[in-house]
């Protein structure tokens, strides 16, 4: 599923790039870029789109403000290129890199300064960036996470539903020690870039009515059977959710 999704993205953006370079040389545009122009637009477009789905602030940041660069003149910037813009980039870069934390890829630390900023850096964030559970233990399971990393462990025995609330984050759910009120436990997700992993037990069944969101989902391994199912439905937008047996 994953697979089909990406090949129609990538598909769709270069039916869209090729639109561009005619419309374009058809005059249609009230501003002609050149050829140059173009190949950025496009190199730096597809730069944006993996640092956003990859969650790499510095490669989102620089291929914005390249995009700028090119399009200054119709945005009326030129008094900012390039040296504004970059000055802005580095700033927003180092911003962004300390309020997401390790919400996106970061560096390997060479010397003990870096690091301690890092962890500086992370100790200011913990304060702002939290996850959220109510109910661990009872039947209705609500997982609330916003910009960071959660691991939650259910050992309800009587479960019936899971909701799922996340925003670009990583999101893991261990149900090998939960045990279903009924037949059916029904996972409510409302889930934005986040990477979502569910553990479920051998003997659980997985349905899924995910809504038609750029979102997949994939399940690893295979059900023994004799279990309830795992219903998951709801929305899970530029998300990966993997449903994995334990």
């Amino acid at each position: 599923m994953k697979n089909r999704f990406w090949r129609s993205f990538w598909g769709i953006f270069f039916l869209a790039a090729a639109a561009l370079v005619v419309v374009n040389q058809m005059g249609i545009l009230t501003y002609k870029l050149g050829f140059w122009a173009i190949i950025g637009t496009i190199i730096f477009a597809l730069s944006l789109i993996d640092g956003l789905i990859n969650r790499r602030i510095t490669e989102s940041v620089f291929s914005v403000a390249f995009l700028l660069m090119i399009f200054a003149q119709p945005l009326h910037i030129t008094k900012l290129v390039p040296w504004t813009i970059l000055l802005a980039a580095v700033l927003i870069s180092i911003g962004l890199g300390i309020i997401f934390r390790n919400r996106f890829h970061t560096v390997v630390y060479a010397n003990k300064k870096i690091k301690d900023f890092r962890n500086k850096r992370e100790s200011i964030s913990d304060h702002i960036f939290t996850d959220t559970v109510s109910n661990e233990n009872g039947a209705h399971v609500v997982i609330d996470q916003t910009m960071s990393d959660t691991s939650r462990y259910i050992h309800s025995k009587e479960l019936e539903t899971i909701d799922v609330r996340g925003k670009m984050g990583d999101i893991n759910i261990y149900l090998d020690d939960a045990q279903a009120a009924g037949d059916t436990v029904v996972m409510n997700l409302d889930v934005t870039m986040t990477d979502l992993n569910v553990y479920v037990p051998l003997s659980w069944q997985v349905e899924s009515n995910l809504g038609p969101t750029f979102g997949s989902l994939e399940i690893e391994g295979t059900s023994n059977g004799g279990g309830p199912t795992l219903i998951i439905q709801g929305r899970a937008s530029m998300s990966d959710v993997d449903v994995k047996y334990v």
